[in-house]
């Protein structure tokens, strides 16, 4: 497909004619120097006096300033925003030069016969300098913008322009003098230098700004920029040109100021758009072009195939830039409510696609079956990158259809529908990969699949088809970069949040197999990486289908304990090895009994497993918080991962901190274990008990956590930020207590006086904490043993 489709080019417009001033100031015969006189002698009061009354036609004589002004401007005496000067742009009026200073301020306002008259001749007189006046400094600033040598007063001078435009007064004027405005402006687009680019943008932006500003004409000044531009033979001018149409439209918005040349600005994109031969050139036409389609739909949607012709003729040339194809995916799928409304048109052209990469992929069968080639037939060299291509563009186009691309939506989108293409893509993409390994092919492929399976629910023969298909290409990511490790990880997570349900154990043991890629990318470079292989980990400890929930639970914490069992394995304490005998034994995994792991890739282990149980567990309504798995994360993280181990919190301080704070949030998000569905062991909300089942629960888990925090509290060895994670827990815990009747019973528990007696008693410990001290935030620890506030930091 080609990406010029082919088009007329536009056909010359008519010439602009200049509109000329037809105000001519007449000469009063009386004596200029005697008026003068008179008028500096009367005042305002005496120069309406000598106005005479049959003449009320005649004009007030302008100055002769005016000449002067501009002669002296011409030979650089004025500056921007100097000389004669009215109120809004610094330039008098004819009525202020002719209005002495010492006007008498107590003239009645009442005027009556011949004053009068005289009176509102003297306003038509006014009004007609000060058009004049508009004219001269139109006049001026465009002189001097064409002939000022220094690009810094350029630059001011253009900012003066453009104000003078953006002025509602100025557009009897604006019209008047188009055509030199125009010229004007064009010279500066069309200047050479690349020093004074930034002046030509200026020039482009304050083109758009003329033809927004006189929107009545707008048809002329479109036509005078499109016929600029297609007789243009650089490029960088033809980008000024369009950056002129984009303001232009940009500024107009939503007002349809412009409705009336719609149609004829389209038109002309369009045909620009068949034409340019550089992305910068297609970015700026786009932009002008999906301004349109933003503000005059109906307009755009006459062009709709047009422009996605040529738009899918870039997305499949291969040999642009990456940046390019993104590009243009995105301008794509911005178009979305058109390829909605055109879904025939839509669906009709991933059928060809699908088509063209089916004809690619016999192309490569015959270099599997070593059939000889014939000329007609491109080798693989060829056929690769296109059919790379070709995925990539029907992966945007299913984007681009957005939410309407689902069976449940209705015809022509149906399961049938669906299920056909997924399964002809997996066989493209499969018989690629047998010929040549292309990692183009294989990334575009997994795309591809994501979009597909995002709408579909695969089951049968299809579901065993996606779960062979996205083992296999995990499998390729030792030989592969991010970018596909990436789009392979994606798919994963996608797999198993579609499947879900239906998902079978032996994927999932897979998965998460001691030889398995996954596992060996949470060691990646690159963190996005880690935290796609981490994405994949949620997805299956989210699992709504137990049994699976379970394998994968299991193989989890089996991968834990190998890892801790490693690092105590290596923990020499009184300058003699220590060998545990399974420090964990109630999680151990067959998948990992005989293997052991070095000391760092253990340590980033337990951390990477306990940052995934930590984000699932505080998850609502997640079944590994809620469901009696064996253990439960309370029992896992209070008990079985050893955190008052003393040589691991001494070699080891980040393990002891991660679990430490994983128990934490897990029992804040879970207040602390109230709730007894959250144990195996828990009694039945339904038993007969004089005390309630959920206060039994809470005494049972609160009493152990408290002999924890507290065995903790002791210890010599503990990590600085597990001891500020301990005492802001132990202020939480306390305030709990103290406000909730909840917990009235607990306040006898053993575990909890013991754990008050051990806050106490190392209260000198906590001065390290400075971040709690109360000298520094007056934060006090309430400690319910004496029913007083004792400062953590033990200075009060």
């Amino acid at each position: 497909m080609s990406r010029k489709a082919s088009g007329s080019r536009l056909s010359g417009a008519h010439k602009l004619q200049p509109h000329w001033n037809d105000w001519q100031p007449r000469v009063d015969s009386v004596s200029s120097s005697q008026d003068g006189a008179k008028t500096k002698e009367l005042g305002s009061a005496a120069l309406y006096n000598v106005l005479p009354s049959s003449f009320p036609d005649q004009p007030v004589v302008p100055s002769d300033a005016y000449a002067a002004a501009d002669t002296h401007q011409e030979e650089g005496g004025y500056e921007a925003g100097q000389g004669v000067c009215d109120n809004t742009f610094g330039w008098k009026s004819v009525g202020q030069e002719l209005r002495p200073n010492d006007v008498t301020p107590d003239l009645t306002p009442f005027q009556h016969g011949n004053r009068a008259l005289a009176s509102k001749d003297m306003k038509k007189s006014q009004d007609r300098g000060m058009a004049h006046s508009e004219e001269s400094r139109l006049a001026n600033l465009l002189r001097r913008v064409s002939r000022e040598d220094d690009r810094d007063r350029r630059l001011a001078t253009l900012k003066q322009l453009k104000e003078f435009i953006s002025h509602s007064e100025s557009k009897v004027t604006l019209v008047k003098q188009l055509d030199t405005i125009l010229s004007t402006l064009n010279d500066i687009l069309n200047e050479s230098s690349k020093l004074l680019w930034e002046l030509r943008q200026d020039a482009a932006a304050c083109l758009g700004l003329l033809c927004t500003v006189l929107s009545y004409e707008a048809e002329r000044i479109f036509k005078w920029l499109f016929l600029k531009l297609t007789s243009s033979s650089r490029d960088e001018v033809k980008l000024l040109y369009l950056v002129a149409a984009q303001r232009a439209l940009e500024a107009a918005g939503e007002r349809k100021a412009f409705s009336h040349v719609m149609q004829l600005v389209m038109s002309n994109l369009q045909s620009i758009l068949e034409n340019v031969d550089t992305p910068e050139l297609l970015c700026q036409s786009v932009k002008c072009i999906l301004q349109v389609a933003r503000c005059y739909p109906h307009v755009f949607s006459t062009n709709f195939r047009d422009t996605v012709d040529i738009l899918v003729g870039w997305h499949i040339d291969h040999t642009q830039k990456q940046s390019v194809t993104q590009q243009v995916s995105g301008w794509l799928q911005s178009l979305e409510q058109f390829w909605v409304a055109d879904l025939t048109f839509s669906t009709t052209l991933l059928g060809q696609f699908l088509e063209d990469m089916e004809a690619y992929a016999e192309d490569l069968n015959h270099v599997v079956s070593g059939e000889v080639l014939d000329e007609d037939i491109p080798p693989p060299s060829v056929s690769l990158p296109k059919l790379a291509a070709l995925l990539r563009v029907f992966s945007t186009v299913v984007r681009s259809i957005g939410e309407r691309f689902n069976p449940f939506r209705g015809p022509p989108i149906t399961e049938v529908y669906v299920t056909d293409v997924l399964n002809r893509v997996l066989a493209c993409v499969t018989t690629a990969k047998q010929v040549q390994f292309s990692e183009a092919v294989l990334t575009a492929g997994n795309e591809c699949v994501g979009v597909l399976l995002a709408s579909v629910e695969p089951c049968g023969q299809l579901m065993e088809a996606v779960l062979a298909y996205g083992l296999d290409q995990l499998d390729c990511c030792r030989a592969c970069g991010s970018d596909y490790n990436l789009a392979v990880l994606s798919l994963l997570t996608l797999i198993v949040d579609q499947i879900n349900t239906k998902l079978p154990a032996s994927f999932v043991e897979k998965l998460l197999a001691p030889d398995s890629q996954l596992l060996k990318l949470r060691f990646h470079r690159e963190k996005e990486v880690t935290s796609a292989v981490h994405g994949v980990y949620q997805a299956l400890l989210s699992l709504k289908n137990i049994p699976t929930l379970e394998a994968a639970y299991k193989i989890v914490l089996g991968e834990m304990e190998c890892a801790l069992s490693s690092l105590t394995a290596t923990l020499e304490p009184s300058g003699r090895a220590t060998v545990l005998d399974g420090p964990c034994p109630s999680i151990q995994h067959p998948a990992f009994a005989s293997l052991t792991l070095p000391p760092e890739k253990a340590q980033f282990t337990l951390i990477f497993n306990l940052s995934t149980l930590t984000t699932i567990g505080n998850t609502k309504n997640s079944l590994i918080g809620m469901w009696a798995l064996s253990p439960t994360v309370f029992a896992l993280l209070s008990h079985n991962l050893m955190l008052v181990h003393s040589e691991l919190a001494v070699y080891y301080p980040a393990i002891q901190y991660a679990v430490l704070f994983t128990l934490y949030s897990h029992c804040t998000r879970h207040d602390h274990f109230i709730s007894s569905s959250l144990s195996s062991s828990s009694p039945s909300l339904f038993d007969g008990a004089v005390i309630s089942t959920v206060t039994t629960a809470t005494k049972k888990h609160f009493s152990t956590l408290l002999s924890l925090l507290g065995g903790l509290l002791v210890k010599e060895h503990l990590y600085p930020e597990a001891r500020r994670l301990l005492l802001t827990w132990a202020q939480e815990i306390s305030v709990l207590m103290k406000k909730s009747d909840t917990y009235s019973p607990l306040f006898s528990l053993p575990s909890f006086n013991k754990f008050c007696r051990g806050l106490l008693a190392n209260v000198v410990m906590f001065s390290c904490c400075s971040a709690l001290c109360c000298k520094h935030e007056g934060r006090k620890l309430p400690v319910l043993l004496s029913l007083k506030c004792v400062c953590v930091c033990g200075c009060v």
